[in-house]
């Protein structure tokens, strides 16, 4: 039977691990707040440059940019997915449904030549030994992600897409609600979808038959916008 002076040992023990269970409870809610603010501060500009970027594309030929270019049979040409897992597990289902929407992807266009690029190690782990070509990885992203790490992971996807070595170009990732939910996402990325005129759901300005004034050209703007476009 343990003596008082290991039973008072024992209890000083367990409240010292608790404070320091509270202390760390603390940190990860800041931090977490921090990064939900991070996530919720980028999306108003990538929706509005979205928007009016799509809304332009509905008013210039085409083939001004090559991003906007839409080649014959480009739904079952080749493809390269961005694939964005996380660098760690312990996270649920986080991973394992981006891993499942890539296998019905690639079984729902057997014809279809599919390239991934990944992005997180459980990505890269998980799909690299499939079989399917893998065209980059990136691992280790920092903490705070900031546009630089965008522009190198969306580079070879534009690039790729330019050539021709490519006929389209599709995100697959977690889309964050909450704490608790994520929206699994699979959505095309290039080439860039205009806003039909008049579409149902379309903003107000997308519907306008309005046209647009450019200073400088319209070739010159979407030369720039349009690949910041991606990146964002």
């Amino acid at each position: 039977m343990a003596s008082l002076i290991d039973m008072r040992r024992r209890i000083r023990a367990v409240k010292s691990t608790q404070q320091i269970t509270k202390a760390m409870k603390m940190v990860a809610a800041s931090k977490l707040r921090r990064a939900h603010e991070r996530v919720v501060a980028t999306r108003p500009f990538a929706r509005e440059a979205r928007r009016v970027l799509a809304s332009i594309a509905t008013r210039v030929d085409p083939a001004t940019h090559p991003l906007l270019a839409r080649r014959p049979g480009a739904e079952t040409g080749a493809t390269l997915l961005l694939v964005i897992t996380a660098d760690r597990g312990l996270c649920g289902s986080f991973n394992t449904n981006v891993i499942k929407a890539v296998g019905a992807f690639v079984r729902q266009h057997p014809g279809r030549a599919v390239t991934l690029g990944l992005v997180g190690r459980k990505g890269r782990d998980l799909l690299g030994r499939r079989g399917i070509p893998v065209r980059f990885n990136h691992v280790n992203l920092p903490k705070i992600i900031h546009f630089a790490e965008a522009e190198v992971i969306a580079a070879p996807a534009i690039q790729d897409f330019i050539d021709g070595r490519v006929d389209s170009v599709h995100l697959v990732y977690n889309e964050f609600k909450s704490v608790i939910q994520q929206k699994l996402v699979v959505e095309q990325l290039l080439p860039l979808a205009p806003v039909e005129s008049g579409a149902a759901g379309a903003p107000p300005s997308a519907r306008s038959a309005a046209d647009y004034l450019y200073e400088p050209s319209a070739e010159r703007i979407l030369a720039v916008l349009l690949r910041q476009l991606v990146e964002a």
